[in-house]
């Protein structure tokens, strides 16, 4: 009974969060990948996570803020 409950909860409650890739961040942008990393060590843009090898994870949410600023600057 209370594991029914927790998984009907958990999918209500607990959006799916679709996190990107460095390559993926770097196709959308039509960049390479170098840049994004560039853009990360500059502060421009903060991945949501970082593993534990080093390798960054972008939000949709992250991605679409750090759009509508580069747009507002240019």
């Amino acid at each position: 009974m209370l594991d029914t409950i927790y998984r009907q909860c958990h999918r209500v409650c607990m959006p799916e969060v679709v996190l990107l890739t460095t390559t993926q961040v770097a196709k959308r942008f039509k960049v390479d990948s170098s840049a994004v990393r560039r853009w990360v060590a500059e502060g421009r843009l903060k991945p949501t996570i970082t593993t534990p090898g080093g390798h960054y994870r972008f939000s949709e949410t992250d991605i679409d803020a750090f759009t509508q600023r580069t747009e507002a600057s240019a």
